[in-house]
């Protein structure tokens, strides 16, 4: 390994992933570094699938965002011999007096977004493996889309190295250094590397190590999944055409769901989005699921999934890092001038990995952050604290 990049990668998630593989599309003397496995299990961004949507109930803002990162996902797949994208469509599903489906519909309609409104008859007739509870309506995205999560990601890894990038799992950075050069990571053996600037994407960790700016930002919170079959082999034909989902519960629960894409990971996976979320504590997080969980969400599956098994044959916890907001946070340190940080994805953030990548890869390249993400600067705390 040399001594000296432009640019070094710390992280090397769904997001620190798309750093590298678009830094690399313009430059070879990148380094992307990471101190767990390609496919990490006590990271965040593994998993069979997820869900792209650009009727966006988080809010038109986004949608600058969404469209880099729908053109970006889609070059992804085109380079890729299997599938990365699939075509499952979105159906959003809300009480009539919630947000989901008006807020959809109206990031939908400002971002020329091809969509169509349900009523529950409606709804449930296009769509029998719903059971539409009443007072509900629907919106569906045609253009919505499940992505193959962990096969992208290591495609990303192996464009970037096809590009000339340079990658190393297992290596824990120490610290990151100023320098009369410019900047120095150091690794946790004590070896030293030079560089430019860092793309720092760390994940949870982000708020306690190497950067002060986010001190006390994140919450990581660990939250559960699940998956689950159907009744029996006769039901199996209602998984044809099944998409993507979201289904706000008229007590404001939100579940979201995937289809099965591939055999890593069989069934229907669904979980909440804004439920059963628990501090995030490394040393029970690989424990099972609560028993207490698997009953709440066998109840809404039995409730609204009449052709599925309501009890979830296989379940694990994933990471959810928040921030106050439950948006993003993206900027250069405070401290460290050239380091750009992402992070606080809040459980959203996948689906916006290849556009992030790109913003990050082109902040580090030319020293500075574009205004298409200024909504996400840290500096938006320090203002509403005051």
């Amino acid at each position: 390994m040399k001594c000296k990049y432009k640019v070094v990668v710390v992280g090397l998630g769904v997001v620190g992933s798309a750093s590298l593989w678009r830094l690399s599309c313009s430059e070879r003397e990148v380094l992307g570094v990471d101190s767990g496995a390609p496919v990490n299990l006590s990271a965040s961004s593994h998993g069979a699938s997820r869900i792209f949507r650009r009727a966006y109930w988080e809010g038109q803002s986004y949608l600058p965002l969404l469209s880099q990162s729908d053109k970006l996902w889609r070059e992804l797949d085109r380079t890729c011999s299997r599938h990365l994208i699939f075509h499952t469509g979105g159906l959003f599903i809300g009480p009539v007096t919630s947000g989901v489906v008006p807020k959809s519909a109206a990031t939908a309609q400002q971002g020329n977004i091809n969509h169509a409104l349900f009523s529950a008859e409606r709804t449930a007739e296009f769509f029998p493996a719903f059971h539409i509870l009443e007072g509900m309506e629907a919106v569906y995205e045609d253009g919505a889309y499940t992505i193959a999560a962990d096969d992208s990601k290591l495609h990303m890894l192996n464009l970037a190295v096809r590009n000339g990038a340079e990658v190393r799992f297992g290596t824990s950075v120490a610290s990151i250094i100023k320098t009369s050069q410019g900047l120095a990571v150091q690794f946790g053996g004590g070896e030293l590397v030079h560089t430019e600037r860092v793309i720092l994407s760390t994940g949870a960790a982000l708020g306690n190590t190497l950067i002060s700016d986010l001190s006390g930002l994140l919450q990581p919170k660990s939250v559960p999944v699940y998956w689950f079959k159907p009744k029996s082999k006769g039901d199996l034909d209602f998984l044809k055409g099944f998409p993507a989902f979201l289904y706000q519960l008229p007590d404001g629960r939100l579940l979201y769901g995937t289809p099965e894409i591939g055999t890593e990971e069989p069934g229907v996976k669904i979980g909440f989005h804004n439920y059963q979320q628990r501090r995030f504590d490394a040393s029970t997080h690989a424990q099972p699921v609560k028993d207490s969980d698997v009953e709440q969400i066998s109840a809404c599956v039995e409730q609204i999934f009449p052709g599925l098994n309501s009890i979830p044959f296989a379940s694990k916890k994933c990471i959810y890092t928040m921030s106050q907001d439950e948006s993003f946070i993206i900027d250069e340190s405070v401290d460290l001038s050239g380091v750009f940080y992402v992070s606080a994805c809040s459980g959203h953030g996948f689906k916006f990995a290849t556009g992030l990548g790109d913003v990050l890869a082109r902040a580090a390249l030319n020293g500075f952050l574009s205004e298409e993400v200024s909504m996400f600067y840290a500096s938006r705390f320090s203002v509403n604290n005051k």
